[in-house]
């Protein structure tokens, strides 16, 4: 009976020993680890066992990407951290037909974050300062507004528009390069769709992504300070005070599928995380370190371009994201 019970022990121990090796392996690879997230999640937007593909690694910081519904296209801009740095970094803009055609666009852009609505590519723009917008066609830029109060911009990063025509966006001085910041602090502005700016915050740490909720009476915006804020839009346009939301490590490019869910990047920690409109996680997109931002485009509005440091990526999700 004694040897018996020494044979079944060691039989438990040697299984035991399997186990925690394969779950070492399994942690090991983010990729399994994630597909294996996801079956174990109905809620989550992502598709069983589908995982980045890489368009292209022939980068350099990549940021700001939108689908043009217009011409069936994504855009996103291209940042030059060597080049000199007056102005901020030089930047391009390029353009993706899917899967993987890519075109230089516009040359010496100047700009981040972009946006395209009703044939015009809407610009984040730390060369002039500016929230700007460039007609698709004509690729004329056009300054919409560079000041409040009578001083300069410090490097207008991300914006979102709302369906009355009204557009937030978020103003850090990342890019201010060699200039003098005028603005003692990094804000968060709305330009109404009468051409009225105000600014909705002043107290973010280098405001970044900012999205709004599919009703349109939920703004999301991340900032430096390792969290997302959220500010409540009634009937008449007016934003209630800032309400912490989500903790996550260095915010960037955030955005929401039609079922509410927001998908944040975290920059630091290479993922992209997914929350419910509660604010509760329910999935993550791991790519490695240097996410930017993210867009939803492509048929039906179901590929997401994600932009890094480095690479440019699609994926294939279950879940719409939201119309520009």
């Amino acid at each position: 009976m004694l040897k018996t019970h020494k044979k079944t022990l060691s039989l438990v121990i040697l299984m035991l020993c399997i186990n925690k090796t394969a779950l070492a392996q399994q942690l090991q690879n983010p990729a399994l680890l994630n597909a294996v997230n996801s079956q174990s999640n109905e809620q989550s937007p992502l598709i069983k066992g589908v995982i980045p593909t890489l368009v292209s690694d022939d980068f350099l910081f990549l940021e700001g990407p939108t689908w043009s519904s217009q011409d069936n296209a994504f855009y996103f801009s291209e940042m030059n951290f060597a080049s000199l740095q007056a102005l901020g970094p030089d930047s391009t803009i390029y353009k993706l037909q899917l899967p993987n055609t890519i075109t230089t666009y516009l040359k010496h852009s100047g700009t981040n974050g972009l946006y395209a609505k009703s044939g015009n590519l809407y610009n984040l723009n730390h060369n002039t300062q500016s929230l700007s917008k460039i007609n698709i066609k004509s690729k004329t830029n056009t300054v919409i507004v560079n000041k409040f109060d009578g001083l300069s911009f410090s490097s207008p990063n991300d914006m979102t528009m709302h369906r009355n025509g009204d557009i937030y966006f978020t103003d850090p001085n990342w890019q201010l390069g060699e200039r003098t910041q005028q603005i003692p602090y990094t804000g968060v502005y709305k330009l109404s769709n009468m051409g009225v700016l105000s600014l909705i915050d002043a107290t973010l740490e280098k405001p970044n992504g900012v999205a709004l909720s599919p009703d349109q009476h939920t703004l999301y915006i991340g900032d430096f300070s390792n969290r997302v804020s959220k500010y409540t839009i009634d009937e008449n346009g007016d934003i209630s005070p800032r309400e912490d939301f989500i903790k996550v490590t260095s915010p960037d490019g955030i955005k929401v599928d039609s079922a509410g869910n927001i998908y944040v990047s975290s920059h630091s920690k290479g993922v992209i995380n997914i929350y419910t409109p509660e604010g509760a996680f329910i999935d993550k997109i791991e790519l490695g370190p240097n996410v930017t931002n993210l867009a939803f485009g492509g048929k039906n509005r179901k590929t997401l371009l994600i932009t890094t440091a480095k690479g440019l990526f699609t994926l294939d999700v279950k879940v719409a994201g939201l119309a520009n």
